[in-house]
């Protein structure tokens, strides 16, 4: 077990994280060079703090949705709900904390230690809630194609880039509909977890978007909290951007990388100044990073022995 914990350890503090951490320096450096902090100011001591209350309360609500989602993926009912919740809050947690999302590694561990199932069977409920999310989100690439238009000639990077989420969601749905395939799948990803998707698609689909409205609110009273009079589809941009940068691993809690997205796209499409989009990404990234921060070392306090130890 000590060597178990060793390794756990060592994981924490490698040399991904330094690289991690340089990551962020990086991107931050080139973020904030040239700011104006007066300016920066400005924008904070402006803040309508009940609009980012909402948008907590609506942070909030989509971690719940997530852990009853997870639930109904699971199909078992000695799982709690509120230990699914814990997880996520913990993972979260552990993604700001550390690189290379880290934390999605620290979520398994957590609820199979809690739930004694495999990590096998925990894996493939966090992979089926990745492939709902994609199919709703996925499509929006094309809507915001079209609605910003570009010279495929001049941006052919972007255009087979924007294929890659429709051939991946039309690749999923035909696997679907050959029973030799998904009965492959359903063995891989054990206790038939596909079964349980299909026959409970409608439900699981009718959650996930809930989570995604709630998401999507999350960024609108930012916006509106800033006084930005964002429309809805600039905050379904915004919205898609900032869920991308998250799922790809890089530095501790995005920081630095998701700063120069959401500036790059806050100017570049949505014609804001710099020192606007500056401050909007700084709000937009902190409330939440704060918000599981805090949240999360909470839990991580009340249940480190949980959280630490190994099972067999």
């Amino acid at each position: 077990m000590n060597q178990k914990n060793n390794k756990l350890s060592s994981y924490f503090f490698s040399y991904k994280n330094l690289i991690g951490l340089l990551i962020s320096v990086t991107c931050l450096y080139f973020v904030y060079q040239s700011f104006d902090w007066v300016n920066f100011i400005k924008e904070l001591i402006n803040v309508n703090y009940f609009y980012l209350l909402l948008s907590i309360l609506c942070l909030t609500g989509s971690i719940i949705l997530r852990a009853f989602r997870w639930k109904k993926i699971f199909s078992c009912s000695s799982i709690k709900v509120a230990d699914l919740y814990r997880a996520e809050i913990i993972g979260f947690w552990g993604n700001s904390l550390f690189p290379l999302r880290l934390g999605e590694v620290i979520r398994i561990h957590y609820v199979k230690v809690l739930t004694l199932k495999k990590y096998s069977l925990i894996l493939g409920t966090m992979i089926l809630e990745r492939l709902i999310d994609l199919i709703l989100i996925g499509p929006f690439v094309f809507i915001f194609y079209y609605y910003f238009p570009m010279d495929l000639m001049n941006d052919k990077i972007y255009f087979l880039l924007s294929l890659i989420p429709l051939l991946f969601i039309l690749y999923l749905i035909f696997k679907f509909f050959f029973k030799s395939i998904k009965q492959k799948l359903i063995k891989n990803i054990g206790l038939g977890l596909l079964s349980d998707f299909m026959n409970n698609k409608v439900i699981l689909m009718i959650w996930s978007f809930l989570i995604w409205l709630l998401v999507f609110l999350d960024v609108y009273f930012v916006q509106m909290a800033m006084h930005l009079n964002l429309s809805i589809i600039h905050c379904l941009l915004i919205m898609f951007v900032a869920t991308v940068i998250y799922a790809i691993p890089s530095s501790p809690g995005t920081i630095g990388t998701f700063h120069i997205a959401i500036q790059e796209v806050m100017v570049n499409f949505l014609n804001q100044t710099i020192d606007t989009a500056i401050a909007f990404a700084f709000i937009l990234h902190a409330h939440s990073y704060l918000f599981f921060i805090i949240l999360g070392s909470y839990y991580f306090l009340k249940d480190s022995k949980n959280i630490l130890s190994f099972r067999e």
